[in-house]
């Protein structure tokens, strides 16, 4: 089985689980509900998400003002010697000193505040799409364990099919084989294809029962019963056939490319802070400050001081630590690049997959409810021939096992297609609520 895996409100059924887990069977619009509600990968992301959405602020901070305020009081005891050549003299001193002060520091120029500005835009446009593609990464991730649990339901429905079929064969060898038409080895072919469709059912059953704990553990709850596929399924529109024209779409709008380009300008960013290490800084200083008895010179004295002016900053030599983080973010950027280069050559093949398995699938579904149909014809037309003697038994049982795998193959393609469908879509950087709410008209309500 190749199975493998826009933000919405919770609906109002989310207050009454119960109801929907032992009276009715759930579809797939509320078993994605739930997992929105419920999931701890998803709520992991959702938090992440919410500290991203601190680098646009922290780096915004970089250009605004600072304001810090400072408070001080000691208790002083001094000895003072004088010598002024003519006289000397000594003085013991105990007092109380203090010191208050507020400073006002707005950069008027400065490289490496600007860079981390854009940096923080970045990195906070970066985390909304990462949460976009974990919220792509539920639908596909919902849909997987629920076509896993109905795909499993499906195989153990074939497999008690496949044993009551053969247990009837079996019967039927037997009758024979009393009025003397029949032979033991068919009996033994019937009995043997018996036993095996009896192990069939009790691996399908463990397979039944571990998709539905992991499709519950995403959940949160037990959900004893979901909404199969409809009987008249039917492919999903699309809107485009032309692959060069999703080529053009995918480039510009997959999350992965877009968040490839928001970590190229986290790294120009980067240089550009590693550069600013040479720029000189200016910054507008605004001060003022009340000072009693803060030094020794100054006893018994209070003042305070109301300052406005500039202060220049220039680097000279830093040991060459500059120029290294410059060479070091230029490699960097190089890095980023070649990674975005990279990732959009693996969207584009993984487009032309996709693509084919979707535009592929009319052909292949029709192909498989073909050979169901011949193979339920053969199966028909076998069993009367056994009657004109130009068939045996073992002919029958090994064309009914033709038509459980053909039924088998067509179940596991329909999934399949569902599956590439939004796979596409989330290629495409459009997968959303509703690509999920059209995929769920083809299972019953």
């Amino acid at each position: 089985m190749k199975l493998s895996m826009k933000p919405i409100f919770l609906h109002i059924f989310l207050l009454c689980p119960f109801f929907i887990s032992h009276l009715q069977a759930a579809n797939l619009i509320d078993v994605y509900t739930m997992a929105r509600d419920s999931d701890p990968t998803f709520k992991a992301a959702f938090y992440q998400h919410q500290a991203g959405q601190e680098f646009k602020i922290l780096g915004r901070s970089n250009l605004l003002p600072v304001i810090s305020a400072n408070y001080s009081r000691y208790k002083n005891e001094a000895d003072i010697d004088y010598d002024n050549g003519q006289l000397q003299r000594s003085e013991h001193r105990e007092y109380a000193s203090k010191n208050a002060s507020i400073q006002l520091r707005q950069p008027l120029i400065n490289f490496d505040s600007y860079a981390r500005y854009k940096q923080g835009e970045a990195q906070t446009s970066m985390s909304d799409q990462e949460f976009i593609i974990r919220e792509q990464e539920l639908i596909l991730r919902v849909f997987n364990k629920y076509a896993a649990v109905l795909y499993a339901e499906d195989l153990l429905a074939l497999s008690t099919m496949k044993k009551q079929a053969y247990a009837e064969e079996r019967q039927a060898n037997i009758t024979l084989f009393k009025h003397g038409e029949g032979t033991k080895t068919d009996i033994l072919e019937s009995q043997a294809r018996y036993d095996l469709a009896e192990a069939d059912i009790v691996e399908a059953r463990d397979n039944l029962d571990n998709t539905r704990a992991s499709l519950n553990k995403i959940l949160g709850r037990q959900i004893d019963a979901i909404s199969p596929l409809l009987d008249n399924f039917s492919l999903l529109p699309m809107k485009s056939s032309d692959l060069d024209e999703l080529k053009m779409i995918a480039v510009q709008n997959n999350l992965e490319i877009i968040i490839q380009r928001y970590m190229l300008e986290v790294a120009e960013q980067e240089l550009n802070r590693s550069q600013a290490g040479h720029m000189p800084r200016l910054d507008a200083v605004v001060s003022w400050s009340d000072n009693a008895s803060d030094t020794t010179n100054t006893y018994n004295q209070q003042s305070t001081v109301n300052s406005v002016g500039l202060q220049l900053t220039v680097p000279i030599y830093s040991g060459g630590s500059v120029s290294a983080r410059v060479r070091q973010s230029q490699s960097n950027l190089l890095k980023a690049k070649a990674e975005f280069d990279e990732k959009s050559n693996i969207v584009v093949l993984e487009l032309q997959e996709q693509f084919n398995l979707v535009s592929n699938a009319q052909r292949r579904l029709k192909a498989l409810e073909t050979a169901v149909n011949s193979a339920l014809l053969l199966v028909k037309a076998t069993k009367k021939s056994i009657k004109g003697g130009t068939r045996t038994t073992i002919d029958v049982l090994n064309t009914e096992s033709q038509l459980f795998e053909a039924k088998g193959d067509l179940l596991l393609a329909r999934y399949n297609y569902l599956q590439s469908y939004l796979n596409l879509k989330k290629v495409l950087g459009t997968l959303g609520f509703d690509d999920l709410e059209m995929v769920a008209t083809r299972f019953q309500k």
